[in-house]
C-alpha cells in the first residue's frame, strides 16, 4: 500500500510538472511573439522616422534655395536702381550743359519761330479772304445764327417748290441731326410740291444750305448756286417772323384771330409787263 501511494504521488507530481512545463512553453511562445511584434513595429517606426527626416531635409533645401533666389533678385534690383540713378544723373548733367551752351541762341530761335508763325497766319488769312463768298446784304441782327434762332421758333412752315428742288434740299439737310423727313408731300401743277416742315427741320435746312454756300470755290458751282438761291428765299421769310403774342394785328381784325402759317415759296417767274407797252 505504501508503495502504491508513493507511485500515485509521483504520477500526480509528474502531471503537475508537465502542466507547469506546458504553461512555461506557452509563456515563452507568447513572449517571443510579442517581442517579434514589437521589433516589427519598431522597424516600421524607424522607417517612418527616416522618411520624416528626409522630408524635413528636402524642406530645408527648398527654403535655402528660395532664400538664395530672393537674395539674387534683391541684388539685381539694387543693381538696376543704381544704374537708373546713374543714367538720370548723366542726363541731368547733359541737359544742364546743353542748356548752358544754347541759352545765348534760344532768344534768337524763339524770335525766328514767332516771325514764321506770324507770316503763316497772314498767308492763311489771305487765302481765307480769297475763298470767302460775297458778304450777305443783311447785317447786325440778321446773321446766320440769329436766323437759326428764328427758324427754331417756327412751329410749322409750308415750303412750296418743285419736286427737284425739294429733293436737293433733302439731300443736303439729311446729314443734319435735326432734320426730319415730313410724312406727306402734296403734289401740284407743273411738278410743284408742297410740304410742311417743323422749325427744327427748317433750322437744319438753313444750316445745310449755308454750309454749301460757305464752301465758295471748293463747292460744285451748281450746288453753290442752288444752295445760295434757296437760302435767300427761305431767309427772306424767316427774317419777318416773330413771337405770336407780339405781332401787330392788321386793322379791322379781332385780336383773337389765328396767325397765318409761315409760307415759303421758291418759284421765280417773269415779271409783269410795264403798262402801256405795245
Amino acid at each position: 500500500m505504501a508503495w502504491w501511494r508513493k507511485a500515485a504521488d509521483d504520477e500526480s507530481a509528474g502531471r503537475v510538472l508537465e502542466a507547469i512545463a506546458g504553461l512555461r512553453g506557452e509563456i515563452d511562445r507568447a513572449l517571443q511573439e510579442g517581442f517579434l511584434e514589437l521589433r516589427s513595429q519598431n522597424s516600421e517606426l524607424r522607417e517612418e522616422l527616416r522618411e520624416l527626416r528626409r522630408t524635413v531635409q528636402d524642406v530645408h533645401k527648398d527654403v535655402a534655395e528660395h532664400r538664395r533666389e530672393t537674395e539674387a533678385l534683391r541684388q539685381e534690383l539694387r543693381t538696376a536702381e543704381a544704374a537708373r540713378r546713374e543714367a538720370a544723373g548723366t542726363r541731368n548733367e547733359a541737359g544742364a550743359g546743353a542748356g548752358a551752351g544754347t541759352e545765348a541762341g534760344a532768344g534768337a530761335e524763339a524770335e525766328s519761330l514767332r516771325e514764321a508763325q506770324a507770316l503763316t497766319e497772314v498767308r492763311a488769312r489771305g487765302d481765307r479772304a480769297d475763298r470767302a463768298p460775297a458778304p450777305e446784304a443783311a447785317t447786325g441782327e440778321d446773321t446766320h445764327e440769329k436766323r437759326l434762332e428764328r427758324a427754331a421758333g417756327i412751329s410749322a412752315a409750308e415750303l412750296v417748290c418743285h419736286r427737284d428742288t425739294w429733293a436737293f434740299i433733302v439731300e443736303q439737310a439729311a446729314r443734319n441731326a435735326h432734320f426730319r423727313v415730313p410724312g406727306e408731300v402734296s403734289a401740284g401743277k407743273d411738278g410743284a410740291a408742297s410740304v410742311v416742315v417743323s422749325g427744327r427741320s427748317l433750322m437744319a435746312i438753313l444750316t445745310a444750305l449755308h454750309a454749301v454756300r460757305e464752301q465758295g470755290r471748293a463747292a460744285d458751282p451748281g450746288d453753290c448756286a442752288l444752295a445760295g438761291k434757296f437760302y435767300e428765299r427761305i431767309i427772306a421769310v424767316v427774317d419777318t417772323v416773330g413771337p405770336v403774342g407780339h405781332r401787330p394785328q392788321a386793322a379791322g381784325r379781332a385780336g383773337a384771330e389765328s396767325p397765318q402759317r409761315v409760307v415759303i415759296v421758291i418759284d421765280d417767274r417773269p415779271g409783269r409787263p410795264a403798262s402801256g407797252s405795245g
